[in-house]
C-alpha cells in the first residue's frame, strides 16, 4: 500500500479514541521512515521512548533539528507542557509552574489508565531536590495525562497530513 493511502487510513483510525495510541504511533513512525521524514521519525522516537534529559540540555526545536518556531516543536510543547502548582512550603507554595512531561507515550498511557480508575483529584509528583529554579514537587489535576494524550493524537493527525497528500 502506498504511504499516502497508509497515512490517510491512519488519520481516520486516530478518530477512534479507543484505539491503541502507542501502536498507532509506532505505525506512524514506520510510515514516516518510508516517506523519508527524518524529523517526524525523530519526534516519534522521543514520544515512544521518552524525552529523558534531552530537553534539559537544548530547546525542543534543537532536539528535533528544526528551526525555532517550527510548528512541530510548538505543538509538542503545547501538549507536553502542563501547568501544575508548587506544593513545597519553603518554595513559592501554591504558585503555578509549567512542567514538560518527559515520559514515554506508553508510560503516559498507562498512567492515564491508572488515574482514570482512581478517586484522586490531584496527582503529586516529586522532581527531587537540587534542580536549579525548579520546584522539588508539584501537584497537577488528576486528568493531566488525559490532557497530554489527545494533544499528541491531534498533532499526529496533523503531521500525517504532510504524507497523506
Amino acid at each position: 500500500m502506498d504511504h499516502r493511502l497508509q497515512a490517510r487510513t491512519l488519520r481516520t483510525r486516530l478518530n477512534d479514541h479507543g484505539a491503541n495510541i502507542v501502536q498507532m504511533a509506532g505505525e506512524a513512525a514506520s510510515l514516516f521512515q518510508q516517506a523519508g521524514s527524518i524529523v517526524h521519525v525523530r519526534w516519534l522516537d522521543f514520544e515512544l521512548k521518552g524525552y529523558g534529559a534531552a530537553v534539559d540540555h537544548a530547546p525542543l526545536h534543537e532536539v528535533f533539528g528544526v528551526p525555532s518556531g517550527d510548528r512541530l516543536s510548538v505543538h509538542v510543547s503545547a501538549y507536553r507542557a502542563q501547568t501544575g502548582r508548587i506544593v513545597e512550603p519553603q518554595q513559592r507554595y501554591n504558585q503555578p509552574f509549567w512542567h514538560f512531561f518527559v515520559e514515554s507515550l506508553p508510560d503516559l498511557s498507562s498512567a492515564a489508565e491508572r488515574m482514570r480508575g482512581s478517586t484522586a483529584t490531584e496527582l503529586h509528583l516529586s522532581f527531587g531536590p537540587g534542580v536549579a529554579n525548579y520546584p522539588a514537587s508539584g501537584a497537577f489535576p488528576a486528568g493531566v495525562f488525559d490532557a497530554i494524550l489527545p494533544g499528541f493524537r491531534a498533532v499526529l493527525h496533523l503531521q500525517l497530513g504532510s504524507v497523506a497528500q
